[in-house]
């Protein structure tokens, strides 16, 4: 899950993509562990990375959330080492989180039934079919016992974190127009002017001789200019600027977005008027302003949609935070390998990719 909101699957389709990610990860493993005509697959050995609260995460584990975070075209593939060492770090740190959600879950008597996770396995064989779903599960050397199990973890976590994250991080859109009844101010569209420049193009410490012919140049276009010749045109001739090939035109541009140098001037001009020559590091410019527009307030039939996912995506990354907080307290966490650093994503708390919101 990722800081902005994910459009995600529904919850089944969710738990199809970790059926696929679980049985085709372990099948891999199966065939890298088998020799040639051996009945039964042999997995791989399973040396511990972590132990959580006396749960040990196993590099299989952690092998498959990788796989499931970044495919093995990615992993696998050119990457460097220091980076496989932090996205290590981040498999496993997301292995602890889950760990500790599912205990929280277990002691909260939120673990999901056999009977579901039984009818969520029938659905899955009959989606992908039954003969391949069976060939698939036999590859990867886990029992039908050993899978339900599996997809009983799996559920039971989405359905702690829906308790816990998404759903409380719901807006309605009540109370989305309530937030922009009391934030108005917050959804003005700013005054903003539609421009063109021109530059005649000199180095900050010019030579005197430099300084006098870019001067001219610039001098030289604005007397064309207010002799009744075209900006855009004069400005695709002589500019020395990028925006020359659109005749200066910088489109529409609101205070903030123009440096200050430039802004000074923009907003002192009515439509239709062209500034007089003006020094700024770059050389020297010409600024006409085509229109100007006046400081608005959005109407919520412009902003409800976007509003709703911001509030919603701050509130899920506080739940999120506050639910990483606790997990962790009293937690008994032992890293192993020595190279796996916990909880070093920028992010306020690593992602939870059993889950997705819907």
């Amino acid at each position: 899950m990722n800081d902005t909101r994910c459009k995600a699957a529904p919850a089944r389709e969710r738990l199809i993509l970790s059926f696929v990610i679980i049985v085709v990860s372990m099948s891999a493993f199966a065939a890298a562990g088998a020799g040639a005509g051996t009945a039964t697959p042999s997995l791989p050995p399973n040396p511990p990375v972590a132990r959580v609260n006396g749960h040990a995460i196993g590099e299989r584990e952690v092998s498959t959330q990788l796989e499931a975070l970044y495919p093995s075209n990615t992993v696998h593939g050119a990457i460097r080492p220091e980076k496989l060492k932090e996205l290590r770090s981040r498999a496993v740190t997301e292995l602890v989180v889950e760990e500790l959600a599912y205990e929280q879950a277990v002691a909260e008597k939120m673990v999901v039934p056999m009977a579901e996770v039984k009818q969520e396995y029938l659905r899955l064989r009959t989606k992908y079919g039954a003969t391949r779903f069976d060939v698939a599960l036999k590859a990867s050397g886990m029992s039908r016992q050993q899978y339900l199990l599996t997809l009983q973890r799996r559920m039971t976590l989405e359905r702690h974190f829906q308790a816990k994250v998404f759903k409380p991080s719901r807006y309605s859109m009540v109370q989305v127009r309530s937030y922009y009844d009391k934030n108005k101010s917050r959804f003005q569209r700013p005054e903003q002017v539609h421009a063109r420049l021109f530059l005649s193009a000199a180095d900050p410490h010019p030579s005197p001789e430099d300084e006098r012919k870019a001067k001219e140049k610039a001098e030289m276009v604005l007397r064309e200019v207010r002799a009744g010749k075209d900006f855009g045109l004069l400005t695709e001739q002589y500019s020395d600027d990028r925006y020359r090939v659109k005749g200066g035109d910088l489109g529409w541009v609101h205070r903030g977005r123009l440096e200050p140098e430039f802004e000074q001037v923009a907003f002192k001009l009515q439509a239709g008027e062209v500034s007089d020559v003006f020094r700024t590091s770059y050389g020297f410019n010409l600024l006409k302003v085509e229109e100007r527009q006046s400081a608005t307030q959005m109407k919520f039939s412009e902003v409800k949609d976007k509003l709703k996912v911001e509030l919603e995506t701050k509130k899920m990354n506080e739940l999120r935070a506050n639910l990483m907080t606790n997990l962790r307290k009293g937690a008994q966490i032992e890293v192993l390998d020595p190279e796996v650093k916990l909880w070093q994503s920028a992010s306020p708390a690593p992602e939870m990719t059993a889950v997705a919101a819907h």
